[in-house]
């Protein structure tokens, strides 16, 4: 088993999560995610970048509100900020059965925690 990370995100009264992605080919993040992951320097981003469960649970997010906004571009990161209002989100590991490590808190990589921030999404560390 590969180690990985499994993520909640607690938005609008519901909870919604997600693991990390795995697999071949590019995540199909949101084009806004994807962009903010894009203006990040090449020497800054981490090799598995998009392939996090906290950048998947926001993309599935901006793909729904897209979804009600027909014949619109993107939404964009400002745009979507107060459909996150109070949202609330925490990751845990998930590794082999036995490891003491499985199911303990993790933090989210810099370039999520840095989408978190934009968007006032509290990552709660329990």
């Amino acid at each position: 088993m590969v180690p990985g990370t499994a993520s909640s995100l607690l938005v609008q009264g519901t909870v919604v999560s997600h693991t990390d992605l795995s697999g071949d080919g590019e995540p199909n993040l949101h084009p806004t995610v994807r962009a903010y992951f894009d203006e990040i320097p090449i020497e800054l981003r981490e090799p598995f970048l998009g392939y996090c469960a906290e950048s998947t649970l926001v993309s599935d997010q901006l793909w729904a509100l897209d979804a009600r906004r027909p014949g619109l571009p993107p939404i964009s990161l400002a745009e979507a900020a107060p459909h996150f209002a109070g949202a609330a989100m925490t990751s845990k590991m998930i590794r082999e059965h036995g490891d003491p490590d499985h199911g303990r808190p993790t933090e989210p990589c810099r370039a999520c925690q840095g989408l978190l921030d934009r968007l006032g999404i509290e990552f709660i560390r329990v």
